[in-house]
């Protein structure tokens, strides 16, 4: 049983892709003749006011397309797939509930995973040696827990994010307690989807040249935009180490502010990063079933996606 309550079956598409590639742009263009609203499937949009670096919807794209599941969690504070599934299954149901039809948009692997696979439940975990472990871990560096893991569970490692020591550490803890790896662990979990539905996925991407200039060209524009300014804003509320200063982009201003990455570096670093981070996307998704694959503009995928949505619309 679901736990936001009942399931009432049906289906919900899901149209993800690397950052950068062109997912909102599609979304508003469908909003224009379709009754959708998104679901953001995005562990940066979520936090209040990165509203800059993480691209989330301005108010006139939210005015043609309602976007959920951003700008909602303080900036200091965790959050886990096991509430993103709480929070998706609310969401649905509101927006079914006035007659519109969601869409998971987004990219982020995890989260798509508790929402389809359900959450991870690993049997014979002791709790007592979980916490032995992880006392053990706990003083360890970053750089150490992620040497570990890439040893350990090269899977998990290529797939949660480098700056993600939770899940990084929380991958360690479950190899080395039960001595196998968190993706041995994945590889074996029976399907519990979210609410009964099915999430058929389509997957937009581009060539790696072009959606690398996009990445480059899109992070130019939020620092002449303000992102500097924004990240600061921040910092003086939340302090440098707030969770959410963690993301892609927003650390490495961090850096910069405080002397520690010289001003001329900094877009080439956020650049980098960002290209790492829609490379670990790619991976992730690779191996999933996709009910189509392609460019923004393929008429074949678009075509595809509109009637999964009308199909959502008859459930």
């Amino acid at each position: 049983m679901d736990p936001a309550g009942g399931a009432p079956g049906g289906v919900c598409p899901v149209l993800a892709g690397p950052t950068g590639v062109g997912k909102t742009a599609l979304v508003l263009e469908l909003a224009a003749r379709l009754p959708l609203e998104v679901i953001s499937l995005d562990s940066r949009q979520i936090y209040r006011g990165l509203r800059l670096g993480t691209a989330q919807p301005t108010a006139e794209e939210q005015a043609v397309c309602r976007h959920h599941l951003i700008d909602f969690v303080p900036p200091t504070q965790a959050y886990s797939a096991a509430r993103f599934r709480r929070d998706f299954s609310a969401a649905w149901r509101d927006v079914r509930a006035r007659g519109k039809v969601p869409l998971l948009v987004g990219g982020a692997g995890l989260y798509l995973a508790a929402v389809q696979k359900g959450l991870l439940r690993v049997p014979g975990l002791d709790p007592a040696t979980t916490e032995r472990v992880r006392a053990q871990l706990a003083p360890l560096p970053d750089e150490e827990i992620r040497a570990r893991l890439r040893e350990a569970d090269p899977a998990s490692w290529e797939r949660i994010p480098p700056a993600d020591r939770y899940r990084s550490q929380r991958a360690l803890e479950i190899c080395l307690a039960t001595g196998r790896a968190m993706s041995a662990h994945l590889a074996e979990q029976v399907p519990d989807p979210a609410l009964g539905l099915r999430f058929p996925l389509v997957y937009v991407t581009r060539p790696r040249a072009e959606l690398h200039a996009r990445i480059a060209t899109r992070a130019r524009a939020m620092l002449r935009a303000g992102w500097i300014a924004e990240t600061e804003e921040l910092m003086r509320e939340h302090g440098p180490a707030a969770r959410a200063l963690r993301a892609i982009g927003y650390r490495q201003i961090v850096a910069c502010v405080q002397g520690q990455l010289l001003p001329n570096a900094l877009e080439d670093r956020i650049v980098a990063g960002t290209r790492q981070y829609a490379k670990r996307q790619e991976t992730w998704f690779r191996p999933l079933p996709k009910a189509a694959t392609g460019a923004p503009d393929d008429p074949a995928l678009r075509q595809t996606l509109a009637r999964l949505l009308e199909e959502a619309a008859a459930t």
